[in-house]
């Protein structure tokens, strides 16, 4: 299987650079004292953005597996993060949602990211800013329709 030349030259460029991203968030995630690992970060933040969610619902917009998914919520509750309730739309089942407590360990973290990216962005311009956070959202979209088959 061969590409052609300016198909494989880019591809080969992204590959490298994908693969270099991932170690180096790997690094900075270890180098950080963060209030929250990036698991219990990501789903808090989709409990902001989406509301209390069943944990069917977190896995899969997670892309984790139904167990995952359920070993991270519980110990979350046991760290006081997250609880669960009955779910309002079907009282046989149960949502998760955010304590006061998760809800305030995310902002910090969040704010602590987002001075960290901005001090790290800090000669680019807000085009340049803009037009990178598109390119990665467009790169998450085409990984994330990879994983969902």
């Amino acid at each position: 299987m061969t590409a052609g030349r300016d198909e494989a030259g880019a591809v080969g460029a992204l590959e490298d650079e994908i693969t270099l991203l991932a170690r180096t968030l790997e690094a900075v995630q270890r180098k950080r004292a963060y209030p929250l690992d990036r698991a219990a970060y990501l789903l808090l933040r989709l409990i902001e953005a989406e509301g209390p969610q069943p944990v069917g619902a977190i896995a899969r917009l997670l892309l984790l597996d139904d167990s995952t998914a359920t070993r991270q919520v519980a110990a979350m509750a046991k760290a006081g993060l997250v609880r669960k309730r009955r779910n309002p739309a079907d009282a046989r089942s149960f949502v998760v949602e955010a304590t006061a407590q998760g809800i305030a360990a995310a902002a910090e973290m969040r704010a602590r990211r987002l001075a960290r990216i901005g001090a790290m962005l800090e000669g680019w311009s807000e085009a340049e800013r803009r037009a990178a956070a598109q390119t990665i959202g467009k790169l998450n979209a085409a990984l994330r329709k990879s994983v969902e088959g």
